[in-house]
């Protein structure tokens, strides 16, 4: 049977994803009532991988760390999936069902087990997990699309440096400054003695975007207590990602002003949605993209 459903999907990736299933097989059951089964096709193969998985280490957990994993411009490093998943709270309800812990936040043994289990199908590219294949990545960006705003949302609210305070002391979440130095009130301009946030220019406003946070999204390229204005957009031309950048700027600007007329004080409400921003802010963002 497997070899049958083999001949129907002929690639080496589908015959990795139907060895890593059958290797798990007991010898005395039925290759038809066998977990997880062998199925024809590289998506359907990869949703049964994962069914097993989730299963194995719970639905909420294992989807929503892989759906920040599949999501994310870079991938994730082990604390950052931690952190991200210490945030949400029907994640953490999960977790902790039979325990009450002394600190409310994920235990790092628990996700690194679901990277165990999917260790083949991952890879690490610097200090950040992802999906080894271009085709698991767009396989996993089907099958969780639907949880994308909300982990968008959760990751958007972390790497912009907006978590609440009170639950980042409570949880331990590690702070996301733009600029990473031990002297405090270092400027993002003094190179000598300063390390830019790379983590933090490549994938917050991304985030914010997709969880539809226009407002956050436009605060986040504009305005920064510790580096002052416009610091959000040096930073990231400077890195590199002025074309992320813009097309996510272009896409605040139409979504809270409808076109790329400058707004005035006046206006309240355009493109169908009521604009809550300081009219400082509506002119950084305008003027940004407009730049």
């Amino acid at each position: 049977t497997s070899f049958s459903e083999g001949q129907q999907s002929p690639s080496i990736l589908y015959c990795q994803l139907a060895a890593r299933a059958a290797a798990g097989w007991h010898s005395w059951t039925p290759p038809q009532h066998a977990l997880p089964a062998v199925v024809p096709g590289v998506q359907p193969m990869l949703d049964a991988l994962l069914d097993h998985t989730e299963r194995r280490f719970g639905r909420e957990l294992t989807s929503t760390a892989l759906t920040a994993m599949t999501f994310a411009v870079n991938g994730l490093s082990a604390t950052e999936m931690e952190d991200v998943l210490s945030m949400d709270e029907s994640v953490l309800d999960t977790v902790f069902q039979y325990h009450t812990p002394t600190v409310r936040r994920l235990p790092s043994h628990v996700w690194a087990r679901v990277q165990r289990q999917l260790d083949d199908l991952l890879v690490d590219q610097g200090h950040t997990t992802r999906w080894y294949h271009r085709q698991l990545w767009e396989c996993a960006e089907k099958r969780y699309a639907v949880l994308k705003p909300r982990v968008s949302k959760l990751m958007g609210i972390y790497f912009a440096n907006i978590v609440d305070p009170a639950l980042r002391k409570e949880r331990h979440i590690a702070d996301q400054p733009y600029v990473l130095s031990d002297k405090p009130g270092t400027k993002f301009f003094d190179v000598d003695v300063s390390q830019l946030n790379r983590r933090r220019c490549a994938e917050s406003l991304r985030h914010l975007v997709n969880a539809e946070m226009w407002n956050e999204a436009a605060a986040e390229a504009t305005q920064d207590k510790d580096q002052g204005p416009l610091a959000g957009i040096a930073c990231r031309t400077y890195l590199g990602y002025t074309f992320q950048m813009l097309r996510c700027l272009a896409t605040v600007v139409g979504q809270l002003y409808g076109d790329t007329q400058k707004p005035t004080e006046d206006e309240g409400q355009q493109g169908g949605q009521e604009i809550s921003a300081e009219p400082s802010l509506a002119e950084d963002v305008h003027d940004a993209y407009r730049l």
